[in-house]
């Protein structure tokens, strides 16, 4: 990467946080990127732009969320895709990020984060609201 493109990027990562706005997904964009035909709706800010997909699933309704940074300057922190997805779902929902074994790993040289948010029908059964989380001694 040139510095002149680095630098620009730099200076776009530095530009103050905008609201995210969901983006109307067009036929081109479809056409230039064939996942975006499953993608049910694309939410974007001046920092990020998160994917949403909808699964059904045998714990009920599940929202696949893919999150770049735009200009993949650095990746993703914790804070930074929290913010996104409680902005974005709200404060009350619960997101997972799964890190697969070995064997069904997939890889992209995009820097994406993939979470899911979770019903909010449905109890995560592990969690740091749980007593013994953080070491918490159980009662």
């Amino acid at each position: 990467m040139g510095k002149a493109r680095k630098t620009a990027l730099l200076k776009a990562f530095a530009r103050q946080k905008t609201p995210f706005q969901q983006v109307e997904i067009t036929e081109q964009m479809i056409h230039d990127y064939p996942l975006l035909m499953h993608c049910s709706a694309i939410f974007s800010n001046s920092r990020v732009e998160v994917h949403t997909f909808n699964l059904e699933t045998a714990i009920g309704g599940v929202v696949q969320c893919t999150l770049i940074r735009h200009g993949d300057i650095a990746p993703l922190s914790w804070e930074e895709i929290q913010e996104s997805i409680h902005e974005i779902f709200g404060p009350e929902v619960v997101a997972v990020e799964v890190y697969p074994s070995l064997e069904s790993e997939w890889s992209t040289k995009l820097g994406l984060r993939v979470l899911w948010i979770l019903p909010s029908t449905w109890q995560l059964p592990f969690g740091l609201h749980l007593p013994g989380a953080w070491g918490k001694p159980v009662k």
